[in-house]
């Protein structure tokens, strides 16, 4: 039997259009969970039930080009930009496409929530109740954005497209999805979505390496020595963890993301190409584009310093540059250390006081205050070191 899909990105009905169903402008079906698009992870689903010939119909900005090319190198997925009122018209056009090539069923699908639905059981689901259109609903009989149609059935689908996926010209047994079900409305359902993969929840799986139970490292991530990566974690594709850095608490850090020195991320989500500055607490957040979302406080902020979050360059050709920037403004500082830096032997000579064991051991730790004499002030040689937890 051929079966094909459409799959549509973008099409956002209703109030909140504006601001649903994207994070800083990037549709979410286009940012990763666990080192895949979610589109991709869509796409691959529909593979394992033999649906492989699929054509991807988005309205999505020019802005979020970098990340749709990531998506389906499958050579049998076509892609369809269709902005505004031209993207419901675009998918009906897909729909007779596929029905003049010889199509069996047609699935119509938008992404929008994330659902792991059995296609075979919906199939025959639609094939047993002799159905033109089918749709299936989550438990609570509400609609997942999800259909089976006959292409003998150009009315009907020209129906369903034209309204939005929101009305059918004929009326069919729903399909009740037992599966998981995320709608992926914001930050925070994104967040949730690899959460529940690190957790196995769901079918979303780490694109990594699992290099010690639950820490997962994708390919040409780098982490310092010393920085700590504690259980469940995902660390992406060429993110990097600078020194004294703390990733812990079911943190993920998708591709291109970097946490610099001495910065604790806790219960926390860093989308692709975001940069931490040094030093910072980031918890039970979302940070991206320049923004965060407390997902505690239900607090969306923008962050204009790029010293606290920045975005590391999407280019690749500007990301080379950058470095090869910062290793030429280095190179200089090392020569010059090398030829006038006083030598170690010198300063090693300078201080033989301190190389005798017995005249170190026998100094003073504190100078003791005169007899009788209150101090309210720290010796000047009193170091006051101030310990956090356990790291």
């Amino acid at each position: 039997m051929d079966i094909r899909a459409i799959v549509l990105v973008g099409g956002v009905t209703g109030e909140d259009s504006g601001c649903a169903e994207n994070v800083g402008g990037v549709p979410i079906a286009y940012l990763d969970a666990l080192g895949l698009p979610v589109v991709e992870r869509v796409l691959r689903r529909l593979e394992r039930y033999g649906i492989c010939t699929a054509t991807i119909v988005s309205d999505v900005p020019a802005a979020t080009a970098e990340f749709a090319d990531r998506v389906a190198v499958n050579p049998s997925i076509r892609h369809i930009d269709a902005a505004g009122d031209n993207f419901w018209d675009a998918a009906e056009e897909a729909f007779q496409q596929c029905s003049a090539e010889g199509a069996d069923l047609v699935i119509a699908l938008r992404v929008g929530p994330y659902v792991e639905v059995d296609y075979e059981e919906m199939i025959q689901h639609h094939l047993d109740n002799r159905c033109v259109i089918s749709m299936a609903v989550d438990a609570g009989n509400s609609s997942l954005d999800i259909f089976v149609l006959d292409p003998a059935g150009r009315f009907d689908a020209r129906e369903l497209f034209y309204s939005r996926l929101q009305r059918m010209r004929r009326e069919c047994e729903p399909f009740a999805v037992k599966g998981y079900v995320n709608r992926l409305q914001n930050a925070g359902d994104l967040r949730r979505l690899a959460v529940d993969g690190l957790l196995a929840r769901n079918c979303v799986r780490p694109e990594g390496l699992e290099i010690k139970p639950g820490v997962y490292v994708a390919r040409g991530a780098r982490i310092h020595p010393k920085a700590r990566v504690v259980a469940p974690a995902f660390i992406g594709a060429r993110a990097k963890v600078h020194a004294a850095a703390l990733i812990t608490r079911g943190s993920v850090l998708e591709h291109h993301a970097e946490v610099d020195c001495g910065t604790v991320v806790e219960n926390s989500t860093l989308l692709p190409y975001t940069r931490l500055g040094a030093g910072l607490d980031v918890m039970h957040s979302v940070v991206g584009f320049r923004r965060l979302t407390h997902l505690v406080r239900n607090v969306d902020v923008e962050i204009t310093d790029a010293r606290l979050v920045g975005m590391v360059p999407l280019s690749p050709v500007s990301r080379l540059a950058g470095s090869t920037a910062a290793f030429f403004a280095f190179l200089p500082k090392q020569i010059y250390r090398g030829l006038f830096a006083p030598s170690h032997r010198d300063h090693a000579a300078e201080s033989s006081e301190c190389a005798d064991p017995e005249t170190a051991l026998g100094a003073p730790v504190l100078e003791a205050p005169a007899s009788g004499v209150e101090s309210s002030e720290f010796p000047s040689n009193l170091a006051v070191v101030r310990r956090y937890g356990d790291h």
